[in-house]
This record gives C-alpha cells, structure tokens and sequence, in this order.
C-alpha cells in the first residue's frame, strides 16, 4: 500500500521544479568575477597603500583624565563665574570694554535707564 500524501488542495498552486542550478552557479561565478575585478581596480586605483605604511597611531591613546571630585570642582567653577560677575576686568582692552559687577550695572540700569529702550524704561 503507498503511503498517504495527506490531503490535496486543487486550488493551492505550488512549485513543481527547484532553482534550476545553472543559475545559482553562474550568479555564484559572477560573484567571484566581481570579487577579483574589485580587488584589482582597488590595487590599481590605491597602489601606494600595499607598500607605504599605516598611518595608524602607533603609540597607546591616552587615557582619559576622570573627575576625582566633583564637589570641589563645581565649588571652583561657581567660584570663578562669582569672580567675574562681582569683580572689574578687561573684556577688550584693544576696544576699551571692560565689564563690572552685576550688582553696579543693575543699579545703573535702573538709574539711568535703557537709551533707545520703547517706552519708559525707569
């Protein structure tokens, strides 16, 4: 007795042939053609880079330089941004800017107002 094939479905299409196989070898072979035409258009176009060295570091990176403690370093920052806020200094000394205190210059601003500011600016 043969074996059962299980149920057939007539209105199922399926494929009745494989890939043929001159197909997979010749787009096997076009890939191995492509292969060696590249490495030899590379070699023409690039024919210093078999020969000359890398440019390459040769020498180990640095290693980075971490944060031991932020604390201390946020104070130094804040420390510094207070300095130029509430101190004098040269901002262009070819151009004769200078920068003062935050707290000056807002008294002065209220003092003596924005020139060309709309409207009243005391």
């Amino acid at each position: 007795m043969p074996a059962a094939r299980g149920p057939r479905h007539p209105e199922v299409a399926v494929e009745r042939r494989d890939v043929p196989l001159r197909l997979v070898a010749a787009l096997a072979g076009g890939l191995a053609v492509f292969l060696v035409v590249a490495l030899v258009a590379i070699r023409l176009i690039y024919p210093a880079a078999v020969s000359l060295p890398s440019d390459a570091p040769r020498q180990a990176t640095a290693k980075p330089r971490l944060q031991i403690d932020p604390a201390a370093d946020l104070a130094a920052r804040r420390a510094a941004e207070a300095a130029v806020l509430n101190g004098y200094g040269w901002v262009d000394r070819a151009r004769g800017i200078v920068h003062i205190p935050i707290e000056r210059a807002m008294r002065d601003v209220a003092a003596a107002g924005i020139k060309d500011w709309p409207g009243d600016a005391r």
